[in-house]
């Protein structure tokens, strides 16, 4: 770390420490912190070339930061920040809500059992047809055929571009690029892209696929501990970037399964990211209006306040260093601007 960086946090610790933001937030027009948490892991290195690191957060580092939010703030739901966006709740100080992406297994073996200790609400938004199936998501799938790839190459079969794959610099690139493409496919055109990315890579087998996400039992045990399960489309494309047609049909079915599955109403949606901006626009606001979705959340960062749209609802990503991570979340709660304009992609 460079000796800039290491005065910069040791300012934040200071200036966290000091309870100035905290002063700060009974000024403040209230407002909501909403994380946004992947896959919780105990060995998060061996997800490495599946998940993807980024992704995920050590099992330790989550139930500290739990710990933070059971002392520190005011843990509350996402019916809790539906209610505040109607007018028919308020919320109380320094609120923070904790949410998942994608439906992981881990999530329900690792994450739930921490939430339940500090009685905290989760919401898990979970990707309908890989529960469904017991299959990996596309990203992870095509993540471990680019990271494994025994070749020296691979030629994008939009461009006929050349992707030297010999440095992890350039085989990452090559992996975003083929993100990019399969972000606004329809699923089956994206599965038989990926099945020929994987033939042509020559990767190694995928790991224990079948356990990779959780099963509908544990979606329904989650919702009966006092979760939120909510949806996260049928098969994770950017619905912004799909047709039309193919929005609809993802926001549709996956709701629908959903409540199938669970015998109760789903109220809430979270846009996928997995590559390309937007993820959302006028199109899908009016489609998650009219199938009665409560709220919708997105990747871009900021505070939920009263004016915030229920149907494009800020989130944050979470820095796993402790004092970053407190530090993120008060100047969040405090300023309508600075983390407000991040942006930040699933994969």
């Amino acid at each position: 770390m460079s000796v800039r960086k290491a005065a910069k946090n040791a300012a934040k610790k200071v200036f966290v420490a000091s309870g100035v933001l905290r002063f700060a937030h009974k000024l403040a027009a209230p407002a909501a912190v909403i994380l946004r948490y992947h896959s919780i892991q105990n060995r998060p290195e061996q997800y490495a070339n599946t998940i993807g690191c980024d992704s995920i957060h050590a099992t330790s580092i989550f139930e500290r930061h739990m710990e933070l939010i059971a002392r520190r703030f005011s843990a509350v739901s996402m019916d809790d920040v539906a209610l505040f966006l109607k007018g028919e709740k308020s919320l109380p100080q320094r609120a923070v809500a904790i949410t998942f992406d994608d439906g992981y297994k881990d999530n329900f073996r690792f994450a739930a059992p921490i939430l339940n200790r500090f009685g905290i609400p989760g919401t898990f938004y979970v990707l309908v047809d890989s529960v469904d199936r017991s299959k990996a998501p596309w990203y992870c799938l095509l993540r471990h055929a680019f990271w494994t790839s025994r070749r020296p190459n691979w030629k994008d079969p939009a461009t006929g571009t050349i992707h030297d794959l010999t440095e992890s610099q350039a085989r990452d690139a090559a992996f975003l690029n083929a993100a990019e493409i399969c972000a606004k496919l329809s699923a089956p055109a994206r599965e038989e892209l990926i099945q020929n990315a994987a033939r042509a890579l020559e990767p190694e087998p995928f790991p224990n696929e079948s356990d990779l996400m959780m099963t509908w039992d544990d979606a329904r045990t989650l919702v009966k501990s006092g979760h939120i399960v909510g949806s996260h489309t049928m098969t994770h494309p950017n619905v912004a970037q799909v047709s039309a047609a193919d929005a609809r049909s993802e926001l549709t079915d996956s709701k629908l399964k959903l409540e199938k599955e669970l015998e109760e109403p789903v109220k809430h949606f979270s846009y996928p990211h997995p590559a390309l901006n937007p993820q959302w626009n006028e199109s899908t606001l009016k489609i998650t209006e009219e199938l009665g979705y409560a709220t919708a959340v997105t990747t871009t960062c900021g505070a939920v306040r009263a004016d915030v749209h229920p149907l494009a609802i800020p989130r944050t990503y979470i820095p796993r260093e402790e004092s970053e991570f407190l530090w993120h979340i008060e100047r969040t709660l405090v300023f309508r601007t600075g983390a407000a304009a991040e942006n930040h992609p699933d994969v």
